[in-house]
């Protein structure tokens, strides 16, 4: 399986322009469940702010991995 992002549907995803087969998929997809897994548990009531102040720290490392992804695979892309 293979996704194309393209300009008309995704015009301000970092992701247009790529193609992604079913792993570079796979991985942005465990990116995002955890992510959200993390931003559910964060919205409880009963989540202490040490754990709320971890879920933020989680989430950002979350999102530097799928930013540098993102920019390996522009970069192979390119080359």
């Amino acid at each position: 399986m293979t996704v194309i992002f393209s300009g008309s549907c995704y015009p301000h995803s970092t992701l247009r322009g790529l193609k992604l087969d079913y792993l570079k998929t796979a991985m942005l997809l465990s990116i995002a469940r955890l992510h959200c897994k993390l931003a559910i548990e964060h919205g409880k009531v009963g989540t202490m702010p040490e754990r709320r102040r971890q879920i933020i720290e989680e989430i950002q490392s979350l999102r530097a991995m799928r930013d540098d992804l993102i920019a390996e695979w522009r970069k192979d892309v390119k080359n």
